[in-house]
């Protein structure tokens, strides 16, 4: 058979399985820069790539010092040498935890984007700093050496300059501008975080769920979903093809198990506009994004936890990073040969042709997939039938399906990340299995009841892997969604001890 032929019969596998039914902000400065770390299990880690540099450090530790000391609260402020300090405290419901050091140059970026009439000389600056940290004008006179008369005269103009009556006010507004400059410091709302993602973190994850954009070294920005106790035992997870359902059950799942779950999302996530990068840079982005969440968020090293094709990233992972992989626990475990191709499944074995064949293709295909699936009433059809022959993965999409968002949040995850989904299938033209580290601590958890990938090919799969533990759930299937997730967590929990 001709290579000619062979791309036809791929193309003609995934058209006989697709359903063919008709149509019926706040002001922030681009310029500013603070120094922003979030607060992980206690300690401050850089927003930014880890810097280790002494003089950083000893920075970071009056900043910590004099927020701690300030007042208690769910926003406080608090003045480290001449630079402004604002800690958002762990516990405020939605956002992620964070001290930020805002020099002298970084304030007057903010306040000129934030209230553009207005024009601050630097000892005015000052003297709104010693206000939002709680100073009066008589301790901060003695504190600078200077005559309360003099500060009196300066309240006086800087009262005039906000055309304002008291400092009180003047406090209110540039406290809650500020820290609405710093969220949208923490997680920008344009490259950084698609707005796609943010209303869907919104829209579809309960309370609990925080999201939040670290920078990597050469400015890419990684979005992170974070969710569960923030002091929680972290683990760090690599999502599949279409984010999972989770519900408020989970996320108390989460705080009973004391884990704190951290998933950094991989390019084109949840963001219709993003163009789709080749194999090799996304794999290496996928990597850069994982590595900087462990550094940032688990204090440098945790379990990962990767959902189906994912597995390759962890593999890889844990291939560059072995410092930083304490274990790596695959769900949903994946194998390119010998799984059932027949019905549903030529869909699967289409795509899978083309990434391996002619991988040029799969983008004009891959459009085609989600332009039919936009379509009145087929979405839903078409994941019914996906998984019909499983009775387990069947009730989780049903209730996904079912429940408050209908088919709203399914769609959205599956067919707004068209440029991440691809690879979920390019990954399985070479999922590295023949490539584990020796010493890597594997466990290889699977559904009794996945249909797509048999059990029994798991099961020889984790016999020719030295070391490798098969976890065997009997009553899931490829979905590890719902009690399925919680079911793994707990498994995972309980090998992680107190650690």
């Amino acid at each position: 058979m001709s290579e000619f032929d062979d791309v036809a019969d791929a193309i003609d596998d995934i058209l006989s399985v697709l359903p063919t039914r008709p149509e019926a902000e706040p002001a922030a400065a681009d310029d500013w820069s603070p120094a922003v770390w979030l607060e992980v299990q206690g300690k401050l880690r850089p927003l930014a790539c880890p810097v280790n540099d002494a003089s950083a450090q000893r920075r970071l530790r009056t900043s910590l010092a004099a927020a701690t000391q300030a007042q208690h609260g769910p926003v406080t402020f608090a003045i480290a040498e001449t630079d402004l300090v604002v800690r958002v405290a762990p516990l405020v419901e939605g956002r992620t935890a964070f001290v930020a050091r805002i020099t002298d140059a970084d304030l007057a970026a903010f306040l000129g984007a934030s209230f553009p009439d207005l024009r601050l000389p630097g000892a005015l600056r000052h003297l709104l700093r010693l206000h939002l940290a709680g100073i009066g004008l008589k301790d901060g006179a003695r504190r600078d050496g200077r005559s309360v008369e003099t500060r009196k005269r300066q309240s006086q103009q800087l009262r005039a300059a906000f055309e304002a009556d008291d400092l009180a006010t003047i406090g209110r507004q540039v406290a809650a501008a500020l820290v609405l400059a710093l969220d949208r410091f923490v997680a920008p709302p344009g490259h950084g975080i698609d707005r796609t993602l943010q209303e869907y973190v919104a829209r579809f994850m309960p309370r609990g769920t925080r999201l939040f954009s670290l920078a990597a070294q050469d400015g890419t920005p990684v979005p992170v979903i974070d969710m569960g106790p923030a002091g929680g035992r972290p683990i760090l997870v690599l999502h599949p093809m279409a984010l999972p359902d989770i519900r408020p059950a989970e996320i108390a799942a989460l705080d009973r198990l004391n884990l704190r779950l951290v998933w950094p999302l991989r390019h084109g996530t949840c963001a219709p506009g993003a163009a789709a990068l080749p194999p090799r840079d996304h794999l290496a982005q996928a990597l850069s994004g994982a590595q900087l969440a462990l550094g940032v968020t688990c204090g440098g090293r945790a379990p990962v936890l990767a959902f189906a094709a994912a597995s390759r990233v962890g593999l890889d992972l844990a291939t560059v990073a072995p410092e930083a992989v304490s274990a790596l626990h695959v769900a949903g475990v994946c194998l390119r040969d010998g799984r059932p191709e027949a019905g549903p499944r030529r869909l699967a074995r289409g795509v899978l042709a083309l990434a391996a064949r002619n991988p040029g293709l799969l983008d004009p295909v891959m459009e085609q997939i989600v332009a039919r699936l936009r379509r009145p009433g087929v979405f839903e059809d078409f994941l019914r039938r996906q998984f019909s022959d499983s009775a387990a993965d069947l009730a989780v999409v049903e209730t996904d399906l079912n429940g408050p968002h209908g088919s709203a949040r399914f769609r959205t995850a599956l067919l707004e990340s068209a440029a991440s989904a691809r690879h979920d299938f390019l990954f399985q033209s070479d999922l590295g299995w023949d490539r584990v580290p020796p010493d890597l601590d594997l466990h290889l958890h699977h559904g009794g009841e996945d249909r797509i990938h048999p059990l029994p090919l798991i099961a020889a799969l984790a016999d020719r892997l030295p070391g490798a533990r098969l976890h065997v759930h009997p009553q899931a299937g490829q979905l590890f969604h719902h009690d399925h997730l919680t079911g793994l967590l707990e498994r995972m929990a309980a090998g992680m001890g107190d650690a």
